[in-house]
């Protein structure tokens, strides 16, 4: 009768074993520092470390503040069961535009095609409005086709970017991870990495100079 009595315990011991690893996923998929993880949910740095190592177990503020800031399953997170932000749906719309932006980063960075590169400026300042009134960057959008050996990454940055609530902040983010990604995939230049090699640096970044609608985006 007592070991009847102690199953249902030591289920849930086993299931709080992988909470410390649980933990470590969440921080990456922040992308986060474990000492800014560990201030933006009001913890000590120390805490949060004890916490992934499984020295510690934190308490119900601890969880609460996960849940609050980065909108994370606290069924997940304890037991292993569903998602890390729960729920079983897909936001169909927002896959389909992580696919659509990969495509523009894609022809931005690769095909360096300047139409794109002005759509990753309007994007990164929040002028999507302007893709409306310009029948340019109109005709392009409906010409770009999404790449099927880019759903991978569509899947990995719609897992990391779905608990943001604020649409702008997310089409930011989601932008900007496809472009580092493709980024660190252009063909090397030999040259320049010569140069930086030997003490030469070179800085590659858009500034607000660089926009003018669309049509000046300049490396």
């Amino acid at each position: 009768m007592r070991i009847k009595d102690q199953a249902p315990i030591l289920s849930v011991i086993s299931s709080l074993d992988g909470f410390a690893a649980r933990l470590g996923q969440v921080i990456t998929h922040a992308g986060l520092s474990q000492s800014e993880f560990a201030r933006r949910i009001g913890a000590s740095p120390g805490f949060v470390s004890d916490v992934v190592r499984g020295i510690k177990k934190p308490g119900a503020e601890f969880l609460h503040s996960l849940r609050s800031v980065f909108g994370i399953s606290i069924d997940w997170l304890l037991t292993g069961d569903g998602t890390m932000h729960g729920g079983s749906g897909i936001d169909l719309e927002l896959l389909r535009s992580i696919r659509l932006q990969i495509a523009v980063a894609r022809s931005a960075v690769i095909d360096a095609n300047p139409t794109a590169k002005a759509l990753l400026l309007l994007i990164r300042d929040g002028r999507l409005q302007e893709v409306a009134v310009d029948p340019d960057l109109r005709a392009f959008l409906d010409t770009i086709a999404t790449v099927d050996s880019d759903f991978d990454l569509a899947t990995e940055l719609y897992n990391g970017h779905l608990w943001m609530d604020d649409p702008a902040a997310q089409r930011r983010n989601l932008m900007a991870a496809a472009v580092a990604h493709f980024e660190a995939r252009k063909p090397l230049d030999k040259v320049a990495a010569l140069g930086r090699a030997s003490g030469a640096t070179t800085q590659i970044n858009i500034s607000p100079s660089q926009r003018n609608a669309g049509r000046d985006y300049h490396e």
